[in-house]
């Protein structure tokens, strides 16, 4: 798991890299532009792969030897659906692009770029299933060298406009998947491959179905503000909001790392003791880490991504406590998924969406960037409660587990904190 949060690091760090370049070259029309043209494919994504890269994690990690024959179907069935997005998103392209034909040919072609992409989504569950965690590790890597050096030599070259940054911003995922070749070619190494219980086409769609509603939900509640925001609001103020996303994503891309890992390791071995400490320990770093950012944000925000973005500040506060909110019930939804409940993660994602999508509608004309922070608490709020009191009920532990520190938690964490620096300094 250390292996997978340090790797993790890179996303953020990459994000954190990158969003000053956007911001300088681009600005906060031209970044809130960019984002319109990515956010469309990216719903695409959860929406094509139909639940199938969590279904492939939880077969696969007990049954590894039809690794090649499952991801090959799950990728045929979601580059098939990959295709009916696009046609979708042709169909509402004159709201998606807000009349602006630059935009709405943008919007297609990082959709198109999608369909590729889903097949590494296929490769990286069936990656963590097999417990290959240093193939997973080394796509983040790629992923974020690439963007980063495409970005930046591009800025440098005075050639980073929008269309650039959408290409690098789709093409760099693709070109990371490389790393899940492995997948083909070494046999198994797990010592037990149970028998399968039925067809594997019916095992993974069900299994897959159980939990795409939610993956839906969750990718929907992730970015439908920057599908609608322009529309509700203006290019600017999407701008502005994806530069606080970006920071506050910092704790929330860790967080779902360690969810992602423990949703794995929890399939082939169902662990309430590990799923709650590590809630718990997920919930003390990140307000440590959210509260420094938070402190420390005014001094930066300006100088690092240009003066415009100070309007950023306070929308930024808003999400860095949202993201705080979340943790206990990012992990509490990974033990459903682990204990075979993915029906009541998705509820509990449908639940989020509901409080969180009215509100935006609501705050967002108005308030803006600042309304849709106030959304996200709201909405996280929910997602919290609901996943927490659910999972509770399902691995028969109290709530306050997934969230009452005690004296072995800090302990914990001062040990491994001290580790980290003694090899640091080797």
């Amino acid at each position: 798991m250390i292996l997978m949060v340090a790797s993790s690091l890179l996303v953020p760090a990459a994000g954190i890299l990158t969003a000053p370049i956007l911001a300088q070259a681009l600005g906060a029309e031209g970044r809130g532009a960019v984002a319109a043209a990515l956010a469309p494919g990216l719903l695409a994504v959860s929406i094509a792969t139909l639940g199938l890269p969590e279904a492939l994690t939880f077969y696969l990690a007990k049954h590894p030897r039809v690794t090649r024959v499952a991801v090959a179907w799950s990728s045929a069935v979601a580059a098939v659906l990959g295709a009916v997005c696009l046609i979708a998103v042709f169909l509402a392209l004159p709201f998606l692009s807000v009349g602006d034909a630059d935009l709405a040919d943008l919007i297609m072609l990082a959709t198109a770029l999608v369909i590729p992409a889903l097949v590494v989504n296929m490769m990286r569950g069936a990656a963590t299933g097999r417990q290959m965690w240093t193939a997973v590790a080394l796509e983040r890597v790629a992923n974020a060298i690439l963007r980063i050096a495409g970005l930046g030599v591009l800025f440098i070259l005075g050639e980073l406009t929008v269309l650039t940054a959408v290409l690098v911003s789709s093409i760099a995922p693709l070109v990371a998947g490389v790393v899940y070749w492995k997948l083909f070619t070494r046999p198994p190494r797990h010592e037990v491959d149970e028998p399968l219980a039925g067809p594997l086409a019916k095992l993974l769609l069900t299994f897959g179905s159980r939990v795409w509603i939610g993956a839906v939900a969750s990718m929907v509640y992730a970015r439908l503000s920057q599908i609608i925001m322009a529309p509700l609001s203006n290019l600017t103020e999407l701008g502005l909001f994806v530069v606080a996303i970006t920071i506050a994503d910092v704790p929330l891309i860790v967080a779902f790392t360690i969810q992602g890992t423990l949703f794995g390791v929890n399939s082939k071995t169902t662990n309430a003791a590990q799923i709650t400490a590590t809630s718990r320990i997920s919930l003390l770093v990140g307000a440590v880490g959210c509260l420094v950012i938070g402190v420390s944000l005014p001094a930066w925000i300006g100088p690092v991504f240009g003066a415009e973005f100070t309007d950023a500040t306070v929308p930024t506060w808003l999400l860095l406590l949202a993201a705080v909110i979340s943790l206990p019930g990012l992990m509490a939804a990974a033990g459903l998924g682990a204990w075979g409940r993915p029906g009541l993660r998705s509820l509990g994602l449908i639940v989020t969406l509901l409080v969180n999508v009215p509100l935006f509608v609501l705050l967002v004309p108005a308030w803006g960037a600042v309304g849709a922070g106030w959304a996200g608490i709201a909405g996280n709020v929910a997602m919290t409660l609901f996943n927490v009191l659910a999972a509770s009920r399902v691995m028969t532990v109290p709530p306050s587990a997934f969230f009452a520190l005690n004296s072995g938690d800090i302990r914990q964490v001062r040990h491994e904190v001290r580790r980290l620096v003694r090899r640091g300094r080797k």
